[in-house]
């Protein structure tokens, strides 16, 4: 029997731009706390007297949280819809940003990052969901824009920390940003994620009388048994360590190696650009080349960030074009991880899936930081912390040589 053909990349454009433009003000706003971290973590050093290990043990609570709580939100992502837990995610995410903000004694701190561990554990799941199942032929592109918010949080949350912490103090960075972002992704979120669960929303689009092909794919049960979840999530996970380490500790890293705090600042800037435009190249790629290939080359290209901090250190346009590397490769490798989940794992379960692995990113988001902070604390030096991001790239890039070829969902309706 004919059918009417899938929808077209241009076609699912017109349709569905709106729902992007909403989920990726939801990853700047999934950003925006650890952007701000590395700005704040000296001006609170020195105000409150609290070890870098200590101030960073309110992110490792978050981490610990994301390991419980990842998958089980992944789950309800596929239950309930992208928009109702969309909903709480911005409401979590601005209780939490403003309780930070009013810290005044060690446990209040870690009591504040605890709640912002509940909207943590959706992200950046909520947001990537309902893109992965909806689109199909413009998927990468899609993904990459999307995830861009990242960089959005990247390119503009460091000058305006830097000028409340100038202007207002440390505290005002957490609630003055978290005001400011949350104002601009709810209503956001309120008009464009769709309401449906994002099953439900990916069938509007199949083509009348076949299977939408966007529900293929494995079951939780199932896909727990195929390497490649685990192959994906240990890239994912060698990846985050290192590099969140270094990214989140950004400033402090760079001063150590010698710049001063103002192109400290600006350089960690450009990372958000870059990031913005890796991504943007990595979607595009992505929809013409193998995936998989682009991953390697990225984990490969990356080792140009920690190799120009130790060979260059202190040079302002070394450090620029490490970071900006690191800023071009790093998207396109969260680009590349979201994209491989959904093509070897499917969309049927994306939900539980992605959420499992992003358990890597949650864990390194306070895992990370703590340890690079502690080994300030015990050694005054961060190059340690640079030198273990080499072994963490290349063997990032392994994970993804290791994936064999894509499955075949056709056959699985």
């Amino acid at each position: 029997m004919a059918t009417a053909a899938l929808p077209t990349a241009a076609a699912e454009w017109r349709r569905h731009w709106p729902l992007v433009v909403a989920t990726s003000a939801g990853m700047a706003l999934a950003a925006m706390l650890s952007v701000c971290f590395g700005i704040v973590l000296e001006p609170m050093e020195q105000e409150l007297g609290w070890s870098r290990a200590q101030i960073s043990s309110g992110p490792v609570i978050v981490s610990m949280m994301g390991l419980v709580l990842a998958a089980p939100a992944g789950h309800l992502i596929d239950r309930f819809g992208a928009w109702r837990c969309g909903i709480l995610v911005v409401a979590f995410s601005l209780m939490a940003s403003v309780a930070i903000g009013f810290t005044q004694e060690l446990w209040q701190w870690r009591a504040a990052w605890s709640l912002f561990g509940i909207p943590a554990a959706f992200t950046s799941t909520v947001w990537l969901a309902p893109v992965s199942a909806i689109f199909n032929k413009a998927r990468g592109m899609a993904i990459a824009l999307t995830i861009s918010g990242i960089g959005i949080s990247q390119t503009l949350v460091p000058p305006l920390a830097e000028y409340f912490v100038q202007n207002h103090g440390w505290r005002m960075v957490f609630i003055g940003i978290g005001v400011i972002w949350c104002a601009v992704v709810f209503p956001l979120v309120l008009a464009f994620v769709p309401k449906k669960g994002v099953s439900a929303s990916a069938a509007d689009d199949a083509a009348p009388g076949e299977a939408p092909a966007q529900l293929a794919g494995y079951g939780p049960a199932e896909g727990l048994r195929v390497a490649a979840f685990y192959l994906l999530f240990f890239a994912s996970l060698f990846s985050a360590l290192t590099g969140v380490a270094l990214s989140i500790n950004l400033v402090p890293v760079l001063t150590f190696t010698g710049l001063d705090r103002a192109d400290a600042v600006w350089i960690a800037g450009s990372m958000g650009i870059a990031s913005i435009v890796g991504r943007l190249i990595g979607g595009w790629l992505m929809d013409h080349y193998d995936v998989r290939k682009l991953a390697i080359a990225a984990s490969l290209i990356s080792l140009a960030f920690p190799v120009g901090l130790l060979v260059l250190p202190g040079i302002a346009w070394a450090s620029t074009l490490a970071v900006f590397t690191w800023g071009l490769t790093g998207g396109m490798k969260l680009n590349a991880i979201v994209y491989l989940t959904s093509t070897y794992m499917g969309a049927r379960s994306f939900g539980f899936f992605y959420g499992a692995i992003s358990i890597t990113t949650t864990v390194a988001m306070g895992v990370s930081p703590f340890v690079a902070n502690y080994i300030y604390d015990v050694t005054q030096s961060y190059s340690l912390v640079i030198w273990a991001a080499i072994p963490g790239f290349i063997s990032a890039g392994l994970m993804f040589l290791a994936l064999g070829p894509e499955p075949d969902f056709t056959t699985r309706r």
